[in-house]
């Protein structure tokens, strides 16, 4: 497994588009309860990490979406106390959201113990202890069953799932959906990723849609992954309390929060990623 090698990592990103990573050496591969798990350090990127052949971080540029999926909701909502994340098993979601003081309780939700402790083991940079912070729960569990047992326990959800395929399909649905705003406190805010508006068309269409018949505001906003399909990345922020901030109220929040120093997400950052280039705001306008 840890031999030198001079093989690519190739995933297909479309039926017409592959990505590929050249391989220096393999850190684990095995089949887990649930799917093929991948861990790899690459000659470009730092370590990879892959599941079903899918991508799902790179050191390189894996705090582009940690940074993006966790603190706009998180900077928006006044005062985070209690946080829920379904999925997210390489703890790089929970080192976002432990960065804001506000928060006494996270519950990390995720299916797959096996990249839990795998990360751990070989991922540890993404993580940097999180999952040992006391404040910290985490629950090996399907996570649409654990959401319905909920009602009004969470400031915010984050939803950090692999693609609408197989065991995350459910967490694309209308259902979960309507389970999560259930699960939310008052003015609530559930924040969840739905790939790219260039190739995955009907997927972001089906979130935003699914949404806009269950929260008042739903708003799209976009981030720059490189090793993701396309680059391009969309996430969705969906409430019934107020989603849109001014710049110096998202100043004025980070500076109270301590939040700086970040490799991607700044206050400006958020603003300029609500404004959609022409083509989004025309998949999304019917959605």
């Amino acid at each position: 497994m840890t031999h030198m090698c001079g093989e690519f990592f190739t995933e297909e990103q479309t039926e017409n588009v592959r990505f590929s990573l050249r391989i220096k050496r393999w850190l684990s591969r095995r089949i887990t309860k649930y799917q093929l798990l991948e861990i790899a350090e690459t000659l470009e990127v730092g370590k990879l990490l892959a599941l079903d052949g899918k991508v799902m971080l790179t050191e390189g540029d894996e705090r582009f979406y940690h940074e993006m999926l966790v603190h706009p909701p998180m900077v928006t909502h006044s005062c985070p106390r209690a946080v829920l994340i379904i999925g997210g098993g390489d703890g790089g979601t929970l080192r976002e959201v432990l960065k804001h003081p506000t928060v006494e309780k996270v519950t990390l939700v995720e299916l797959d113990g096996e990249v839990i402790e795998e990360c751990k083991r070989w991922l540890p940079e993404v993580s940097q202890g999180a999952f040992e912070d006391e404040r910290v729960t985490i629950v090996i569990e399907n996570g649409e069953r654990f959401v319905e047992r909920c009602s009004k326990e969470f400031d915010v959800i984050i939803v950090d799932s692999t693609d609408p395929v197989g065991h995350a399909e459910p967490l694309f649905s209308e259902s979960f959906y309507l389970a999560c705003k259930v699960a939310l406190k008052e003015s609530g805010i559930l924040c969840t990723h739905c790939g790219t508006p260039f190739y995955f068309k009907d997927e972001v269409k089906k979130v935003i849609g699914c949404l806009r018949k269950i929260f008042a505001n739903v708003r799209l906003y976009i981030g720059f992954v490189p090793t993701y399909p396309s680059g391009l990345w969309a996430y969705c922020i969906s409430s019934d309390g107020k989603l849109d901030l001014r710049l110096g109220e998202l100043e004025e929040r980070c500076a109270a929060r301590g939040l700086k120093n970040c490799s991607y997400y700044t206050p400006k950052v958020q603003e300029a990623a609500f404004v959609l280039p022409a083509f989004i705001e025309a998949l999304i306008q019917n959605a």
